[in-house]
């Protein structure tokens, strides 16, 4: 993160730091194409999805995603479309993750883990957020953790108690768990109801 807190939070985007951003409704093949020409430009939009469904990340059994960003999307989301069918694209916080959940209760899941996540990051020192963020570093650089993100942002409020680094990290990767035992979870009933 080169340059923490260069993002100055208006009171109504540090209402939005934990809360349903934006919510599109995918139920077609043909909506996963639009979706993925509006979202395109959308930073962590691939990472976020792909990390969630390593099955169709380059390098996994599927083929590799193509080149330009929006074909790449298109290429995800359609196969997130054949797999788990129907569901939400939504931007949890304002520079929270990219998540696809197939259920309000599923979404109201990723949405609870992550306002933890940035409640308990809020009073945290920077020195202790970057060492959490350091710990999640995965090794694919599209997967940017949500605390380097949030770290762009001024949304610390400092307060006792200061959280662990591991604290942190756990909280994190407990999101990023939860959002793959879904998509793993809608994969496997999708199979199911095929058959």
């Amino acid at each position: 993160m080169p340059t923490p807190r260069q993002l100055r939070l208006t009171p109504a985007a540090r209402a939005r730091l934990a809360h349903v951003v934006e919510l599109n409704d995918v139920s077609s093949p043909s909506d996963a194409a639009r979706w993925a020409g509006q979202l395109a430009r959308e930073a962590h939009i691939l990472g976020d999805l792909t990390r969630a469904r390593p099955w169709v990340s380059p390098g996994s059994n599927s083929a590799p995603l193509p080149g330009p960003r929006r074909e790449a999307l298109t290429a995800v989301l359609t196969g997130i479309m054949a797999r788990e069918w129907a569901g939400f694209l939504v931007l949890l916080g304002e520079y929270g993750p990219w998540v696809y959940a197939p259920s309000v209760a599923d979404l109201q899941e990723l949405s609870r883990h992550y306002a933890t996540l940035v409640s308990a990051a809020s009073p945290a020192s920077e020195h202790t957020v970057l060492a959490a963020a350091q710990q999640l570093r995965p090794p694919d650089p599209a997967h940017v953790s949500l605390l380097a993100r949030l770290e762009a942002t001024d949304y610390r409020q400092p307060r006792a108690p200061d959280p662990s680094p591991a604290q942190l990290a756990e909280l994190e990767l407990a999101f990023w768990h939860a959002a793959e035992t879904q998509a793993r979870r809608r994969w496997q009933e999708w199979e199911r109801e095929k058959r």
